[in-house]
């Protein structure tokens, strides 16, 4: 990255040594536009203060607010955009007006109509004079989020400088600040630290020069490691993971995280990992380490969020298509982004997380210690208050949902890159998330921690830029095509107690020789699947799926080295109206069942389902194939055994019936009665037949001769409603 720290100082040389002077202030877009004339030498921070009479002393009115040289002044854009960038906001008056580059900016977000005085002092100053540091006037601020919200504002439009054929956006938004971080605007949550207050934060979006935005789009979100940038994540830029979307836009965020002095940052290069700080940090005291009880708060989660509504309210998104990943300290924020808000996200990736969380000694000003552990302000499944170091991982819930995305995880064996590195831990999460059935798909591989194109990064699934050279499956064009929060998750677990699977060792970094366990390998990442959906059926939902292992012509280490594997499966994400649909209440011989039909071939499986707890359905051992040797179809169906006491027709669905000849529908009639039997599966194929029935024991052969065994539906007409009761039986 080019340095802009010469040119800056070059840019600043024509001003005089005068205090700041000509300050003024306007209001436009739910937010109130502080400007004013910078002295040289520039001062490490700027004080702005409010009143609503005129002041001449900052000790007759109320600090508003203090920023850094690196946020009154556009330092990122100036490094990731343009050296001599300056900040473009509303003028008040529908149009645009971009800063001199001799003046700073903040950013006041109003909670209620007013008119206030601002006067702007560099840091150590007191004295207030009019007509050089004060507004000449109080000015008048509106507040009316519904019909005046508070907006994100562009800054650049340029092409991407690593891919042809995208353009790239800047924008700049500034964040409010309160200490009571519950108590925002409805338009704009508070997002930043109360004792700085207007926080500016850049993000860029990245996009097709020739997206259709008459259909709904994908979203996919990058998150940098430590001491990135929202730069690197520009479509393009990252090649060994082809971050180039094909349909919708790129978004990647710049954890900004100001603190102590502008040159020594709090946490150099791991800034808020993506989440927040604790809430009583005071970024303007050097150290400030917590000496008490603190609570972390997700002030970047939640500017986050904020970003991804804007964009929804600008933007053709489907909000069903976003997808997060993140490399490094991105990984760590991309998995507590999906853990904490999972409905939010349909996929996430994540490279190189070692699922510890911060531990040097810079980020216990932030976050408090590894011995701290602060609680943060987020609640879990069961009521609890969720633990700092609880994040980070692949195990832990930090939401009142029960189920995640799909988690990606790709993780490096010659990884030795501090808390991020192979260890013990990274396989401790590894077997338990296995285990748990989250829907986590693991892989593990030969490479170290960085993602750069070079000798370090070449690997099982990454060893070059052309398709034959990298896996396909982390690919965000990948992402935008397969993946959907508003379908249920198909996840797949215990793979590792298959005897074939790959075994990652016990932790010990390094491969070959050195190396405990498999060099690389992976577990779940061949399975893959679509037609994810589910139906109303006439006693619950159906659910439908397509499955497969890879057999990739493309990228050879892709494809699934064996025939077939065997792997449990959890049925989860489901929509709110079936969570409880293992709950049979009055009807204890009702059941869950399954078929997975072949098809290419006559193979089928029938089965059926365990349910764990009230809403959980497990499908043990299932045996799925590579593509080319068998795609299986699954079907989920609910059997009611029912029993009739009525006229009305009612529809039981009975048992698999895996026999292909003839089987018998048993009728039980309370007395004789003409019945008419409907027989049909859920591809719509039906068969009917009416009979007279007698008081007793019947026995209605159906002849299946042209239909497959598998799962049908049996309709029973009693036209006398005497009563009956089914059941299937072998001739």
């Amino acid at each position: 990255m080019k340095t802009i720290l010469l040119p800056l100082v070059f840019s600043f040389l024509f001003l005089t040594l005068t205090a700041q002077t000509n300050v003024r202030a306007w209001y436009a877009d739910g937010q109130v536009w502080v400007v004013w004339e910078m002295e040289l030498p520039l001062p490490e921070t700027y004080a702005i203060y409010a009143k609503p009479a005129a002041f001449t002393n900052t000790t007759d009115a109320t600090q508003i607010g203090r920023l850094f040289r690196t946020e009154y002044l556009p330092l990122a854009l100036k490094e990731q955009v343009d050296t001599s960038a300056t900040y473009r906001i509303p003028d008040g008056q529908g149009g645009l007006y971009q800063l001199a580059l001799n003046e700073g900016l903040f950013v006041v977000t109003p909670h209620q109509a007013g008119a206030l005085y601002f006067a702007v002092l560099a840091e150590g100053e007191t004295a207030v004079n009019a007509g050089e540091n004060i507004t000449d006037t109080a000015e008048p601020f509106g507040y009316n989020p519904v019909a005046d919200p508070v907006e994100c504002h562009l800054q650049a439009t340029f092409l991407s400088p690593f891919a042809a054929g995208y353009v790239c956006r800047a924008y700049m938004m500034w964040a409010d600040g309160r200490q009571n971080y519950w108590e925002g605007r409805p338009d704009f949550p508070i997002m930043a630290n109360a004792a700085k207050n207007g926080m500016p934060s850049l993000f860029m979006l990245s996009a097709p020069v020739d997206i259709d935005t008459t259909q709904a789009f994908p979203l996919t979100v990058w998150l940098h490691g430590g001491g990135g940038t929202a730069r690197q994540s520009l479509a393009g830029s990252r090649s060994d993971i082809n971050i180039k979307p094909e349909e919708g836009i790129l978004l990647s965020h710049n954890d900004d995280l100001v603190g102590w002095r502008d040159t020594v940052p709090p946490n150099p290069g791991s800034p808020s990992w993506h989440f927040g700080w604790r809430k009583n940090w005071d970024p303007f005291s050097p150290g400030n380490l917590p000496t008490g009880l603190d609570t972390v708060i997700n002030y970047t989660q939640r500017r986050y969020l904020w970003i991804d509504d804007w964009l929804i309210r600008h933007f053709n998104i489907d909000t069903a298509r976003i997808n997060i990943n993140g490399h490094s300290m991105g990984a760590a924020g991309s998995t507590a982004l999906a853990k904490c808000y999972p409905k939010h996200y349909a996929s996430a990736t994540i490279f190189n997380n070692g699922f510890g969380g911060p531990e040097n000694d810079q980020s216990a000003a932030v976050f408090g210690s590894p011995t701290d552990d602060f609680y943060t302000n987020l609640t879990n499944r069961d009521g609890e208050k969720v633990k700092f170091r609880k994040l980070w991982n692949i195990i832990d819930n930090c939401s009142p949902e029960r189920d995640w995305p799909p988690l990606r995880v790709y993780h490096s064996k010659n990884d030795t890159n501090g808390t991020m590195m192979w260890d013990a831990y990274v396989v401790e999460n590894y077997r338990a998330a296995d285990s748990l059935g989250m829907g986590v798909q693991l892989y593990w591989s030969e490479r170290s921690h960085g993602v750069d194109t070079g000798p370090d990064y070449n690997d099982h699934w990454h060893d070059g830029n052309l398709p034959t050279q990298q896996t396909g499956y982390d690919d965000t064009a990948y992402e935008e095509a397969h993946f959907r929060s508003d379908t249920w998750l198909p996840a797949f677990f215990n793979h590792r107690l298959d005897p074939t699977a790959h075994d990652p060792g016990d932790g010990t970094p390094g491969t070959g020789p050195n190396g405990v366990g498999d060099d690389w390998g992976t577990w779940g990442g061949y399975h893959r699947w679509e037609g994810v959906l589910i139906e109303e059926g006439f006693y619950g939902p159906i659910f439908h799926a397509t499955f497969w292992l890879e057999d990739s012509t493309v990228f050879l280490n892709d494809q699934c080295p064996v025939d077939f594997l065997d792997a449990d499966l959890y049925v989860r994400r489901l929509p709110l109206d079936v969570e409880t649909f293992c709950d049979f209440g009055n009807n204890p011989q009702a059941a869950w069942s399954y078929e997975l039909q072949s098809l290419t071939d006559n193979y089928s499986d029938v089965g059926n389902i365990d349910c764990v707890g009230s809403d959980l359905m497990k499908l043990n051992g299932l045996r799925i194939f590579r593509k080319g040797i068998r795609k299986l179809a699954l079907t989920i169906y609910l059997i009611v055994p029912t029993t009739s006491t009525g006229p009305t027709p009612f529809t039981a669905l009975l048992q698999p019936n895996p026999v292909q000849e003839v089987t018998n529908l048993q009728v039980t009639l309370q007395q004789a009665s003409q019945l008419t039997v409907t027989l049909s599966d859920a591809s719509g194929r039906v068969r009917s037949l009416t009979f007279a029935g007698q008081s007793g024991e019947n026995r209605v052969p159906l002849e299946l001769a042209g239909l497959p065994s598998g799962l049908y539906f049996v309709q029973v007409v009693d036209e006398r409603g005497g009563g009956l009761v089914l059941k299937m039986v072998k001739q």
